[in-house]
């Protein structure tokens, strides 16, 4: 399970974008600006392959707050998904 303590502070997502994995899901938190408003964005796409080389049809994204609650809300759709779908994502583990 992803716990809010795994993910960085907003401080953090201002500057980079932060990834991850947890049991084969490969995860990305990044800030976008959208509209002249800072978001959070989180994706989740299949293993072992970086977010960079994975085509956009193998991920899946939502949109937060840019705030502590906005992490918070991301980390608990993130363990959604895995939940979701638990066999399929086990298949990108190395």
């Amino acid at each position: 399970m992803i716990e809010r303590k795994d993910l960085f502070t907003i401080p953090f997502y201002k500057k980079t974008h932060f990834s991850g994995s947890y049991q084969g899901m490969h995860y990305r938190i990044e800030r976008i600006e959208q509209d002249e408003k800072n978001i959070l964005r989180a994706t989740v796409f299949p293993g072992p392959y970086c977010f960079d080389v994975v085509s956009d049809e193998k991920k899946t994204a939502k949109d937060f707050d840019f705030s502590e609650d906005g992490i918070a809300n991301a980390c608990k759709w993130l363990n959604e998904q895995y939940a979701a779908a638990p066999d399929e994502w086990a298949k990108g583990r190395l």
